[in-house]
């Protein structure tokens, strides 16, 4: 992330598009340039529960998550982060703050459900593909999954 903060103030640009718009213009200006634009990155935490737990350094995971929503999206960077275990030692109030959007499938308790969403509704969803999305605006909907055969996945 750093390398690519680098990269965007020596363009003096803010975010990854102003970077690729540049990095074209570039090139198209001057053949010889070889610049070439940065694809965006997605970095997926299957399991934050087992890295917060297993990590003699949780606070060090922590701040990196942290650090990335901060500053990643100027960076390109995006994050995916799940855990099948939402108690307020795995999902803090720090990354909760730093993780504008949140999406619960059915959970358990209605404190798994205000520890993942800040309310409860997600111990009530059948789970069958439903789900609940919190977004910045603070307004929670409902939304549904279209189920994916294997093979359609493959395709994809």
């Amino acid at each position: 992330m750093d390398r690519r903060f680098k990269l965007l103030a020596d363009a003096g640009v803010r975010n990854m598009d102003g970077y690729n718009r540049y990095v074209e213009k570039q090139n198209a200006k001057d053949p010889s340039t070889v610049l070439q634009t940065m694809p965006y990155l997605v970095v997926v935490i299957d399991e934050l529960a087992d890295l917060m737990m297993t990590s003699s350094v949780s606070g060090d995971v922590e701040n990196a998550i942290v650090r990335i929503a901060q500053l990643g999206r100027a960076a390109g960077i995006h994050m995916i982060v799940a855990t099948q275990r939402p108690s307020v030692d795995i999902i803090t109030g720090l990354i909760k703050a730093n993780v504008p959007s949140r999406m619960a499938f059915a959970v358990s308790s209605g404190v798994d459900s205000r520890t993942i969403l800040d309310q409860n509704g997600a111990e009530k969803l059948l789970g069958r593909g439903d789900m609940l999305l919190h977004q910045l605006e603070q307004v929670v909907h409902n939304v549904y999954k279209v189920p994916l055969s294997r093979m359609r996945m493959s395709r994809i």
